[in-house]
């Protein structure tokens, strides 16, 4: 989609709105290309465009929210918009009035395009294949355009439109090892491609000998940045919420209710200046970077405005509650780097456990920031500097309060930026910015 057929669909539909009413229209869309792989055979393609849009009509301390979905045809866009518009005003006059209901104040409008290079569908697949077969390969391609854009009926245009690809996949040996592989990027190379899949074809390797069984207990580890950033992505449960620090939920609380600090090592903002992802809201309120935690001591929550009504505080415009029950959190997260340079990881542990991925992160004790969670794919035992053997499955149950405060031993000097994956409603531009970290005495439990 252009961004002139979504600006001349909403101003039509702007022009049909009653002397009371306002409105914001929303949009998220992506036009992508999928491939879903098996046993290194091609299973699955496809070809995915698709512009869900969220209306929300205010009527002074009204709203209401509907969902459908628009295209290039003008017209035919326009007149489900405003049949949307008209369903929602018999039940808008009905509902009462709320207190901390307010319409998106005026803001300049941004437009961010952020171009690649992707390839043309015959090369990806020549590509691919040229390599793939090596190894069992079983995983999902998705490449293509994702946009994000707001309109509103004060004046504010937003477009955001970006270029990416993600490979998502895993290598399996005749024993069901495996190896998890993310390769994202707006730019194919397959040079690095060949690269990042030869080391984990090389990991595969390792992971053929026999399997250490590890007994509970504590250890030295250091975790790759695709298991920080899993680590990191739990303090949107509700973590850097404002509301829940207000109600009571957020697993930082203690930062603020009994100056808490994490270790001067961890640093933690909501980072827009890559430009990865809309720095607008879905109420099309525009948000700045936000410093959480300031070298292991809390700066800033994230604030909605609803929030802020109800609170009388000031908002920093973050992200509206959504369907999954997070309250307001992190679009772009960035954990800060250190000084472990990526070569030397292996020396700085010595002997304890490399960790690549984490799987099944849950809450064991929210208000005492204890993480439950596995061990997966490819985590070994290193002795000295070097890699010994694949650890069988393991399960750990610790507290960022710790890997994150007091045992935090260092911190890597390159940062990975990992995208959101999850296609559930559609692509997301998100990410999740990490460095590896070291880590004394982190708990196995069985």
């Amino acid at each position: 989609m252009k961004k002139e057929i979504f600006q001349n669909i909403c101003s039509q539909v702007f022009s049909s709105l009653q002397d009371n009413e306002q409105l914001t229209i929303y949009l998220e869309g992506e036009n992508s290309q999928y491939f879903r792989f098996n046993d290194s055979k091609l299973r699955q393609s496809g070809i995915i465009e698709d512009y869900a849009v969220t209306i929300s009509l205010f009527s002074g301390k009204k709203s209401l929210q509907s969902a459908t979905t628009v295209s290039s045809d003008i017209q035919s866009s326009v007149g489900n918009l405003k049949n949307e518009i008209q369903a929602l005003r018999d039940p808008l006059s009905l509902i009462p009035e709320n207190e901390f209901t307010s319409f998106p104040d005026n803001f300049d409008s941004i437009e961010i395009i952020k171009s690649g290079k992707l390839p043309a569908r015959s090369e990806i697949l020549e590509a691919l294949m040229e390599i793939i077969t090596k190894d069992y390969l079983t995983g999902v391609w998705t490449s293509g355009k994702i946009f994000r854009a707001c309109s509103t009926s004060e004046g504010t245009n937003h477009w955001f439109e970006k270029d990416s690809f993600i490979f998502d996949f895993s290598l399996i040996d005749e024993k069901e090892n495996m190896v998890k592989v993310l390769f994202p990027g707006n730019a194919w190379d397959k040079e690095k491609f060949t690269t990042a899949f030869q080391e984990a074809s090389d990991k595969l390797k390792l992971m053929n000998k026999p399997k250490m069984e590890l007994k509970p207990g504590k250890y030295r580890v250091w975790f790759e940045p695709n298991a920080v950033a899993d680590f990191v992505d739990m303090f949107n449960w509700n973590g850097v919420s404002e509301s829940a620090f207000r109600n009571g939920s957020s697993c930082l609380l203690k930062m603020r209710n009994s100056n808490q600090k994490l270790s001067h090592l961890f640093s933690l903002k909501e980072s827009f200046s890559s430009k990865a992802t809309a720095p607008f809201n879905s109420r099309g309120e525009v948000s700045e970077d936000v410093k959480i935690i300031d070298k292991g001591e809390l700066n800033n929550a994230l604030v909605n405005s609803k929030t802020a009504l109800e609170y009388g505080i000031i908002s920093n415009f973050a992200e509206e509650a959504n369907s999954w029950g997070m309250g307001e959190y992190m679009r772009s997260p960035l954990m800060e780097a250190g000084d472990i340079e990526k070569n030397d990881c292996l020396a700085r542990l010595g002997t304890g456990i490399f960790i690549s991925n984490i799987h099944y992160l849950n809450w064991s004790d929210t208000l005492g920031g204890r993480i439950t969670g596995l061990t997966r794919y490819a985590c070994y035992w290193v002795e000295d500097g070097k890699m010994v053997a694949p650890i069988k499955t393991m399960r750990f149950d610790d507290s960022f309060y710790n890997f994150f405060g007091s045992n935090l031993d260092g911190v890597g000097k390159e940062i990975l930026a990992r995208p959101v994956i999850e296609t559930y409603d559609g692509r997301n531009p998100g990410e999740t910015t990490c460095p590896g970290i070291l880590v004394n005495d982190f708990e196995l439990t069985l």
